[in-house]
């Protein structure tokens, strides 16, 4: 079983899935990364290509980055579910108030402080909004309106409650089976909409609520069977990429097994590169990088208005070297940066509590 101990907590780690959790955040990064033109309640952006775009932006390289964005954005999110569920099912289940407790710490308190303070006013610089319309924002983002990225935070919050509430009803009944939570979950998904209220994307997160079981039971079997060898993991891995390129050519999946697909084969390139580099987190910069994997993102996606901005602004787009360095800005430049600027907050957060507890 590939479980190493954490740096940090004494608590078993699966570093797989710290692999799996790189590579989804570099798939949301890279999902924001080629849009022109977004609407949103209160404000959005709409730019068009210059007219004398340089030719290397459609060179193939750059066009199939764009196309990657696409196809990665068809199943990051729920990627990200059900990787949450994975991560709950490696300990038992605490108490029901210490999960809503820890959740709203680790969710809830995030995306009020980093929607305020940091989202909404990045995204009036990179003229997402205007004045009036960024009071609005702010207001109407304490009601889940105009969320942005930061949706998938109290719609994690919600699915987490709803799957926790689910699992020790099940378990009160002595329904020990769980594929039972997969089939509660279906019929959740199938009928969230007749819910009576929202509130903070509740809606939302119960229609995740399906892919955070699948993750769940993932990791339940995953633990419970003998690990593949590399040869049989490789062979997964080629099945799983015949598959997408026969779908992109033909598009013979439904969305809900576009879905699976496409995040079985992350997990499984996760695990290859978890085998290749096994002993990575040893190193000082894979721990700062996982550690500040959050801040990617929370802080990503207000920053590629700013960008957006200043090359729309400049004519950028009309130089090949424009061209290049977009797309840098929008997709790698941009993950270092909050990288950056998360560990920079990680250490002035230990400053702060160390100065008032002496």
């Amino acid at each position: 079983m590939n479980r190493r101990k954490d740096f940090n907590q004494n608590i078993c780690r699966v570093t797989v899935y710290d692999w799996l959790r790189l590579l989804a955040t570099i798939f949301v990064v890279i999902g924001h990364s080629a849009y022109l033109n977004i609407q949103t309640t209160y404000g959005g952006v709409a730019y068009d290509l210059p007219e004398s775009v340089n030719p290397i932006y459609y060179s193939s390289v750059l066009t199939w980055l764009r196309e990657v964005s696409g196809w990665v954005y068809g199943f990051h999110m729920p990627l990200f579910f059900m990787l949450s569920g994975a991560v709950m099912a490696i300990k038992p289940l605490a108490n029901f108030d210490i999960i809503v407790r820890s959740k709203v710490k680790r969710l809830l308190i995030p995306y009020f402080i980093c929607g305020w303070f940091f989202m909404l006013p990045i995204k009036r610089l990179g003229n997402f909004y205007s004045n009036d319309s960024l009071l609005a924002a702010l207001r109407g983002f304490l009601s889940g309106a105009d969320s942005g990225h930061l949706w998938f935070l109290t719609a994690l919050f919600w699915c987490i409650i709803a799957f926790v509430l689910l699992k020790k009803i099940l378990d009160k009944f002595k329904i020990s089976s769980c594929y039972a939570l997969i089939f509660v979950s279906g019929i959740i998904y199938f009928t969230y909409s007749y819910f009576p209220f929202d509130i903070l994307g509740l809606k939302t997160g119960l229609s995740y609520l399906i892919y955070f079981a699948l993750g769940y039971v993932f990791e339940i079997e995953r633990a419970s069977h003998q690990k593949w060898n590399i040869k049989k993991t490789t062979i997964a891995y080629l099945g799983m990429l015949l598959i997408e390129i026969i779908n992109w050519k033909y598009n013979i999946l439904n969305q809900f097994f576009a879905i699976i697909i496409g995040s079985f084969m992350t997990y499984i390139l996760a695990d290859i590169l978890d085998r290749v580099f096994c002993n990575i987190d040893s190193k000082r910069v894979w721990r700062i990088i996982i550690r500040n994997l959050f801040y990617v993102y929370l802080l990503h996606d207000p920053l590629e208005y700013i960008v957006l901005r200043i090359f729309n602004h400049y004519q950028l787009l009309t130089y090949s070297w424009g061209c290049i360095l977009y797309t840098l800005a929008r997709t790698i430049i941009i993950f270092v940066i909050t990288i950056i600027i998360g560990e920079l907050i990680s250490k002035t957060k230990k400053v702060i509590w160390r100065f008032f507890n002496s």
